[in-house]
């Protein structure tokens, strides 16, 4: 089972917290905003990384499937949150 991202990067747009390089936007520096693409992907960090999260801090606290439909919830609200299409929010049903 692997995360299902629809590369919308809201969750790039929203870093304000997370100890992330930003200009005070929140907004990830490292987000090609033209793109929606991560100029450092092959070398972000694990808090852009769900697996390694998962495998990190999660993994004895709930199934890997319940971690990825918590984090599909949350990019759900910051898509909602950014005003972003609709289309961009993942089925949870896809899941299963």
């Amino acid at each position: 089972m692997e995360f299902l991202c629809s590369k919308c990067s809201a969750c790039c747009r929203n870093i304000i917290d997370l100890g992330l390089p930003h200009n005070g936007d929140g907004i990830c520096l490292n987000l090609n905003k033209k793109t929606n693409e991560c100029l450092i992907y092959e070398t972000r960090p694990d808090i852009c990384k769900v697996d390694r999260m998962f495998e990190k801090h999660f993994k004895s606290k709930m199934t890997k499937k319940e971690f990825f439909i918590k984090n599909t919830e949350a990019c759900h609200q910051l898509i909602d949150r950014e005003k972003l299409d609709n289309s961009y929010k993942i089925d949870i049903k896809e899941y299963n």
